[in-house]
């Protein structure tokens, strides 16, 4: 019902995966179509032919803002929204606004890599906190957070709810504390939140600025690009509740020429706030219970994340890739493309980060291929 073959497709994910005769199972967009309803809109929308200057929808905000209340109880406001042409867009226009050159921006590890590069490319100071790992459980070391806050000079934190590489969705007490100390300190946070709408069913997602308390102090990023698989449509919110935050923001984006929407691109996510509730329950079913089997399969033999939000799995390969990454180990015995665990964090080589969201069938060939790699080094271990 949902799977799409992407081979002839120009797809990234696809088109490398064959040029390295392996499993795509890497970079994070999903192998599903779209949801027809937002595809027939969109078709309306383009044979009209009236490709000029254009508006946003009259009613998009409040698409957005009834979408994000129904799933995750939250009321935006209008004023709060800004906008820019994806996540990584937004988190440099946050950093260049918001801060100052050589100020310190803490991230935890394992962080998606563009944490890293935005920072150190804006000019600012990046400082690292590594969560604690329980057999593939990760939270916050909330003692070293607090260490390094006090001893350094930290202006910002950067969150990334659900987590990427990690599939954790934060709990509420995780984090009201890690707010606290935000707040106790005075470091603003930049929430990611791009994978809010992916919760798994077991899963309640807390918005970060449902944390009235603390909403002076939070800047969010959502968007419907990882929800909808709308990587094409490049569209992305900045939401900023405080007005002096907001203020700064505006200014920025004026300034620098940033503020303007593509209406076009807009016009996909709008759609699918409107009518895609329905399809995106679906795809999460079967994310779902494309994770039930791969642990169920693989966990006698893996260390692995327990997925709570987004389609990405974080899987540690050891101790089956003593000689070389895990990244390199699947590549050349199990034939299967993954995110390299080292780009997350220099201490991951023996992990990757592997993509849930394709069919089952594919799940199941990733899985006989790790379970033959675990196999076949345990019977070499014991001979």
């Amino acid at each position: 019902m949902y799977y799409i073959d992407r081979k002839k497709n120009n797809s990234v994910k696809w088109q490398r995966g064959v040029k390295m005769d392996c499993l795509p199972m890497w970079i994070a967009d999903m192998d599903f179509k779209g949801d027809q309803k937002v595809i027939d809109s969109l078709k309306e929308f383009i044979e009209k032919g009236d490709y000029g200057y254009a508006n946003l929808p009259k009613d998009y905000y409040d698409a957005l803002i009834d979408f994000h209340r129904k799933r995750h109880g939250i009321e935006y406001k209008p004023e709060w929204i800004r906008f820019t042409k994806g996540a990584i867009d937004a988190m440099y226009q946050v950093i260049y606004s918001l801060t100052e050159l050589k100020d310190g921006i803490m991230i935890s590890t394992p962080a998606y890599p563009p944490f890293y590069s935005t920072v150190k490319e804006s000019g600012r100071k990046l400082y690292t906190t590594k969560m604690i790992d329980s057999g593939g459980y990760f939270t916050f070391d909330y003692k070293d957070i607090e260490a390094r806050f006090r001893k350094r000079k930290i202006s910002m934190f950067i969150l990334c709810s659900p987590h990427n590489p990690l599939g954790r969705v934060f709990k509420k007490g995780e984090l009201e504390e890690l707010f606290e100390l935000c707040k106790k300190y005075d470091v603003l946070v930049l929430a990611d939140e791009v994978h809010c709408d992916i919760i798994m069913p077991d899963q309640e997602f807390y918005p970060a600025l449902s944390f009235k308390k603390y909403r002076r102090n939070i800047v969010s990023i959502c968007a419907a690009a990882k929800s909808f698989s709308l990587a094409v449509f490049s569209h992305c919110h900045v939401i900023i509740p405080d007005p002096a935050l907001r203020k700064k923001f505006i200014a920025y984006q004026r300034h620098t020429h940033t503020g303007s929407v593509n209406v076009f691109n807009a016009l996909s996510t709008y759609y699918s706030y409107k009518y895609g509730s329905e399809w995106l329950d679906g795809v999460i079913d079967v994310i779902y219970e494309n994770y039930s089997y791969f642990r169920k399969e693989l966990s006698p033999y893996y260390e692995m994340t327990n997925l709570e939000g987004t389609y990405l799995l974080f899987v540690n390969i050891a101790p089956y890739n003593k000689d070389r990454t895990a990244f390199d180990t699947l590549v050349s015995e199990c034939k299967i493309l993954a995110n390299a665990g080292e780009s997350f964090g220099e201490e991951y080589s023996s992990w990757v980060r592997i993509n849930l969201a394709t069919s089952p069938a594919n799940i199941r060939k990733a899985v006989r291929s790790l379970k033959k790699l675990a196999k076949e080094k345990q019977d070499q271990a014991c001979s």
